[in-house]
Formats: structure tokens, C-alpha cells, sequence
């Protein structure tokens, strides 16, 4: 009897231990924060990664393992003045434990975007940075080309003069050369607007081959560029992204455009409002805009075999800012929106940024968007609610737009979660998501880069399995060890 109580006693303790793991295992839907990295000016001066593309991911160094790339600018603080103002390039590596800074490169200005691939189709990938230069008296807008090899960080090109604030390559004539998209900011004597830029990289030297003022289809302002065949047709279309008309009366838009080898061609441009009067406050109680646009991505989202536009930014209800997130499909001679969805959680609520990518591992693209939510004055209002950085996953499967996950945080005195980027970079079979921004502490800030996981979809199903299997055969082995001992005692 003695025997049978502690078989029993055995086979309760591998079920429990078992149910136990998968009770940690199944937080599915929660994130997992990873890991946090400051940087070196905390606590004595500032770091702010802002805009909406200064992350990205990629094996910078071909080893074999995708690294972080990070811009924005930094400053120290020296008897309450800021000192020696740098743009702080940054590579990084996370090996499932620890992040480690692998490389770096300072100059006097700042870096609003970072981009990386083979520009040259030497199977070399370049760290392409949109910023500036910045002296005592001259400011200059600079494209830059950086090679990372055998440890090294080196520059191999610059080309000062066009403002770069959103980069992406690819073949845009098909001609088997790759292209290096930007669009910036070009100034006018009236209401300014965007410029459209196409470059080569081709023996360490950057050549730009085209260019367009985006005034011809009302573009104020393009925040955001991404360029793939959006309808299977084998021609490359080029998507803009970002407002019309003054910030005030600010409007949504969306253009697509295709180059020949020769010109731009205009194919469609977009533009929409949730409400035709007013505008929005930025926490500072500036003008922030009606509706803007600040992040364009493409990836065929649906599974249906073609990409579709996605689009993030806010608009302007009336009353309260909403985030928005918007889903297009282009057919070769129409753009139409299959879904729209605003949410708002304060008083502003804004998508930052957008990545895609099959986070959870069921084999679908799921749309990323990392973003802000404050509210109304919080940048002067001690007594409000801190500002704080949300985190959303959602899917799309052709009729429903699903929040599957979302996380909102705060640490310090606010944050904002002004970038989100994807990839595999510790080769755990799980992607991660990672985040990098602005946080406010007292009167500086610091990036405060975030590493996020979601479990697998995958692993609780297969953890079930290895957990039942494992008690059942702890129970058979008792089992078959409590009869032999019984049978010893009473043979036949």
C-alpha cells in the first residue's frame, strides 16, 4: 500500500511539474521584455532616437547574425549648456542575454534615418544614414554610405546638400541595378514641400541620378518611402507617404509613383481627413496637424498573393487625437482601401512606426506599430499623466483587422516609442520586436532601446505534447516499476 501511495504520490508530482512549466508557457498574448539599453549620456545628457526610421535590422557584417543600427542625436549637459551635439551611429548585437554595442561612429549633427542593404550588388551590405553636419556656423544636409567589415566602421561616401529623411533601395527599373530611394524635406519661399531622390552607389561614390520636387502632386510634406511590385505585373512601384496642404488643415496622403530609367510618372495620389475643420496639439500646445501619415510599409499581409499598402499616423477627430492605421491595395490603375481603424487611449494617441513581420510564428505577416499616447499639455503639465509608449500587434485576413496583442508603458517621466523594427537576432527561432525612442528624465532623455518577444504560436501546443508525453511516460515507468517490485515479492 506503502508502494502504491508514493507511485501515485510520484505521478501526481510529474503532472503538476508538468502543468506547472505550461502554466509559464502559456502567457500567450503577453510580451516579454527581454532586455533594455541606455546609452552613455544618460543621467549627464541626452539621447533621442526620433523620427520614424532611425532603427533598422539587418546582418551588417555578414557573420551570420542580424545586428541593431540606430541613429538620432546626442548631446552632453556642462554647467547647464549642451556640449559637443553629435549624430551617435550605433551597431548593436543581442545574443539572448546580453546587448552588446559592436560598433560606433560620432560626428558633430545628428542622424534622422538609418537604412541597410547591398546598394552595389558587390554582396556587401551598406549602412546608408540620412542627417546632418553641423559646425559653428554651417549646417549641412548629408546622405552617407558606412561599411561594417572584419570589426571596422568606415565611411565610404557623402553627398551633402539633399535633405534625407527616409531611405529604401531597391531596382526601381529593372535594370539590375539597385537604387537608393530618399525623400526630405526641400524648403520653399511659400509652403515647401518634399523632394524625391534617386542615387547610385557605385565605387565608393554616390551619384544621384533623379530627382523630383513633390509639389506637382501637392505633396507638403513625404514622411516615409518604400518602393516593391505591388501588383504583380514586374514593375516596381514607389510609395510616398506623409501630408498635404498646411499643417493646420493638414491631410493624410498617399502617393504612388513608378520611374522608367528616364522620369517619374504620377499613378496615384491620395489624400483624407476624419473631419474637415481644425487641428490637433502637439504636447507643447503647438500645432500638430489634422491628419499626417508618418510611416508607409507594404508586405502582403492577407496571404492572398499580393502586397498591400500600410500606412500609420493620427488624425484629428474634433476633440482628441487618434492613431491610425490604414490598409490599401493597389491594382495597377486604382488604389482602394480595404480597412481604416482609429483608436485613441488619451488625449493623443499617434502610430510612430510600422514593421512587418510573422512575430508569433503562424506563418503570417502581422502588422507592428509602435507609437505614443499623452495626454492634453503633459509636456508642461507636471500633474498629468506621463507620457507613454504603446505597442500594438494586429492581423488582417481580408474582411477583419484583429488587435491581437498591446502593450502600454512608462517609465521615468514619459516615453515615446518613435521606432519598431523585427527580426530573429539571437537565432532562437523567435522573432523579436524591437523598440527604441525618447524618455524623459527631468529635462533629458534617453532612447531606452527595448527588446520584446511574444511566445511562439507554436510553442504551447508543442510543449502540451512534450509535457504529456513526458508524464505519461514518468507514469509508465512507475508503473511498470511497482509491478515489477510486486511481482518480486510474490512470485508465482
Amino acid at each position: 500500500m506503502c508502494q502504491l501511495r508514493l507511485c501515485f504520490a510520484v505521478i501526481l508530482l510529474c503532472v503538476c511539474c508538468s502543468l506547472s512549466v505550461i502554466t509559464v508557457k502559456a502567457q500567450y498574448g503577453n510580451f516579454t521584455l527581454e532586455a533594455e539599453q541606455s546609452w552613455e549620456t544618460y543621467g549627464v545628457g541626452s539621447t533621442c532616437i526620433s523620427g520614424t526610421h532611425n532603427l533598422y535590422v539587418a546582418d551588417v557584417d555578414g557573420d551570420g547574425f542580424k545586428e541593431l543600427i540606430t541613429g538620432g542625436f546626442s548631446y552632453t549637459v556642462t554647467n547647464g549648456s549642451r556640449v559637443n551635439i553629435e549624430a551617435p551611429l550605433n551597431i548593436w548585437s543581442w545574443n539572448g542575454q546580453n546587448v552588446t554595442r559592436e560598433a560606433n561612429a560620432k560626428w558633430p549633427g545628428g542622424i534622422s534615418c538609418v537604412f541597410a542593404a547591398d546598394s552595389d550588388g558587390d554582396n556587401v551590405v551598406e549602412i546608408i544614414v540620412g542627417g546632418a553636419i553641423v559646425n559653428e556656423t554651417v549646417f549641412y544636409s548629408c546622405l552617407r554610405i558606412w561599411q561594417w567589415r572584419n570589426g571596422e566602421l568606415s565611411q565610404k561616401a557623402c553627398y551633402e546638400g539633399i535633405s534625407v529623411g527616409s531611405i529604401f533601395v531597391s531596382d526601381v527599373d529593372n535594370d539590375g541595378t539597385s537604387e537608393i530611394i530618399t525623400v526630405g524635406k526641400l524648403p520653399n519661399d511659400t509652403l515647401g514641400t518634399s523632394l524625391l531622390c534617386l542615387w547610385h552607389f557605385k565605387d565608393n561614390a554616390l551619384s544621384l541620378i533623379d530627382q523630383l520636387e513633390l509639389d506637382v502632386a501637392n505633396v507638403t510634406y513625404a514622411d516615409s518611402v518604400f518602393a516593391c511590385d505591388l501588383d504583380n505585373n514586374g514593375n516596381v512601384e514607389i510609395i510616398t507617404a506623409g501630408y498635404s496642404d498646411n499643417l493646420n488643415n493638414s491631410k493624410g496622403q498617399l502617393c504612388i509613383w513608378q520611374w522608367n530609367g528616364k522620369e517619374f510618372s504620377l499613378k496615384c495620389n491620395e489624400n483624407w481627413q476624419l473631419v474637415t475643420q481644425g487641428y490637433a496639439l502637439t504636447i507643447a500646445g503647438a500645432v500638430q496637424g489634422n491628419t499626417i501619415v508618418n510611416n508607409v510599409k507594404a508586405g502582403d499581409v492577407d496571404g492572398d498573393g499580393f502586397k498591400e499598402i500600410v500606412t500609420g499616423g493620427f488624425a484629428y477627430d474634433g476633440e482628441q487625437v487618434n492613431a491610425q492605421l490604414k490598409i490599401w491595395n493597389w491594382t495597377g490603375n486604382a488604389l482602394a482601401q480595404e480597412e481604416s481603424e482609429e483608436w485613441a487611449t488619451d488625449y493623443s494617441t499617434e502610430v510612430k512606426c510600422i514593421a512587418l513581420d510573422d512575430v508569433d510564428g503562424d506563418g503570417k505577416l502581422d502588422i507592428i506599430t509602435s507609437g505614443m499616447v499623452a495626454a492634453k499639455g503633459s509636456f508642461a503639465n507636471t500633474t498629468a499623466n506621463p507620457d507613454r509608449g504603446q505597442l500594438r500587434i494586429s492581423s488582417w485576413n481580408r474582411t477583419t483587422l484583429t488587435l491581437t496583442q498591446s502593450v502600454d508603458w512608462v517609465i521615468n517621466n514619459g516615453v515615446c516609442a518613435w521606432n519598431v523594427a523585427t527580426g530573429d537576432i539571437d537565432k532562437d527561432s523567435i522573432t523579436e520586436i524591437i523598440t527604441v525612442g525618447c524618455t524623459a528624465i527631468d529635462t533629458l532623455c534617453d532612447p531606452n532601446m527595448r527588446i520584446w518577444s511574444i511566445p511562439n504560436v507554436n510553442s504551447f501546443s508543442n510543449y502540451f505534447t512534450y509535457a504529456i508525453a513526458g508524464a505519461a511516460t514518468a507514469t509508465a515507468i512507475v508503473i511498470v516499476i511497482f509491478f515489477a517490485r510486486k511481482t518480486r515479492k510474490h512470485p508465482q
